[in-house]
């Protein structure tokens, strides 16, 4: 009998096809990679993946379907309760997360592995940057929503550690699609920063961009945005916007062959561009193929299976830290351009990452904060 995997799948309602995104990935992968591995899915929705009951679907899963390894997007706040459970059941997990928030010591467990895009890592790295290239006095915007992680700290603290100091903040208010954004322009006016940081997503983050490209800052001040503002699926008109730039452990637009191929395959099965949910949905099919054995039989402990284990994903070499998550060998700068057709995130330069290891100390005592439900899944 083959493989049983449990795979949990959030409900979103910016992104409706995330969950079928994320097995397009999945079974891409594994057609790709590996022919002969032929599992057997048993899909689960988890609503907002924000509540108890991910707790009572494990349990189904684990006790009723007998599942050999499970699969799941959900926020890391969840995991305190669910580590133990893992633990108890010994069943390895695959843990999917955008990287909303810094993990906990809580949240290690040899049979977990976390598979993030690492985006508080990549903030902090562009923090770093900010400082060191456009200047230290810093202006931060945020979304009600995409405030609530831990986005706008990573930057801040990386700010600082160049020099930087926030001279202001804004907080968008939770109608977005009312706010005119009057008051962030009249503090970017007091404030007068050398650099800006924004965190909007989606369609919020398409009205900030609108926003700022008709006022007198546009081209001005640097904006350093996070990179699911920039996503190129999401902005398809010009917004004539300048100096925009975003730090992140991928790119689409990568020249790279690993990057480009799966843009392709992806094309080729789905007719139509892989999103981040793709591609994290790709690189769990590479995990999983990597922890199984030649008899197609996975130890529990995924942690020792991928120790010393790299993956040659589209995002480059990943690897497993000692908080079993994955880290890239780099974060790429990107500059945020219209071509006439769509935008592009186009690298310019790129940076170690081996700095990241650090902050899960340095973050340690800071709770989790904001919403429970996985960033971005609303």
């Amino acid at each position: 009998m083959g493989l049983k995997i449990g795979i949990l799948l959030p409900k979103s309602d910016m992104f409706p096809a995330l969950g079928l995104n994320l097995l397009n990935g999945i079974n891409l992968s594994l057609k790709i990679n590996a022919s002969k591995l032929d599992p057997q899915f048993i899909v689960e929705g988890v609503g907002n993946a924000a509540d108890d009951s991910i707790l009572k679907i494990i349990d189904k899963l684990i006790l009723q379907e007998s599942i050999d390894l499970l699969i799941g997007f959900f926020s890391i706040s969840r995991l305190k309760e669910l580590t133990p459970k893992i633990n108890s059941y010994k069943i390895p997990f695959i843990h999917i997360d955008l990287g909303g928030s810094i993990l906990k010591k809580e949240c290690k467990s040899p049979n977990m592995l976390h598979l993030s895009l690492g985006l508080c890592q990549s903030a902090y790295a562009a923090g770093m940057y900010a400082a060191k290239n456009f200047g230290n006095k810093g202006f931060a915007a945020s979304s009600f929503y995409d405030g609530g992680y831990q986005l706008t700290e990573s930057f801040n603290r990386g700010f600082k550690k160049n020099g930087g100091t926030i001279e202001n903040y804004y907080v968008s208010i939770l109608d977005y699609k009312s706010d005119t954004y009057e008051k962030m322009l009249k503090d970017i006016e007091e404030t007068q920063p050398d650099i800006m940081f924004v965190v909007f997503s989606y369609n919020e983050g398409k009205k900030v961009f609108d926003i700022l490209s008709n006022s007198n800052f546009n081209g001005k001040i640097p904006i350093v945005a996070i990179p699911v503002m920039t996503d190129e699926i999401i902005n398809k008109e010009d917004y004539s916007i300048e100096k925009v730039y975003s730090m992140a452990s991928w790119s689409f637009d990568d020249t790279t062959i690993q990057m480009q191929n799966f843009i392709k395959e992806y094309y080729l099965a789905y007719e139509e561009s892989p999103n981040i949910m793709g591609l994290l949905g790709y690189e769990s099919g590479q995990v999983l193929l990597e922890s199984c054995t030649a008899e197609g039989k996975i130890n529990h402990k995924l942690s020792e299976v991928l120790k010393n284990k790299v993956i040659n994903s589209p995002r480059g070499k990943i690897s497993f830290n000692a908080m079993n998550e994955s880290q890239t060998e780099s974060f790429k700068l990107r500059t945020f351009n219209f071509n006439k057709k769509r935008y592009h995130n186009t690298v310019i330069n790129e940076f170690d990452t081996s700095f990241t290891e650090e902050l899960y100390s340095e973050f340690e005592s800071i709770p989790f904060t904001g919403w429970m439900n996985p960033y971005i899944c609303t």
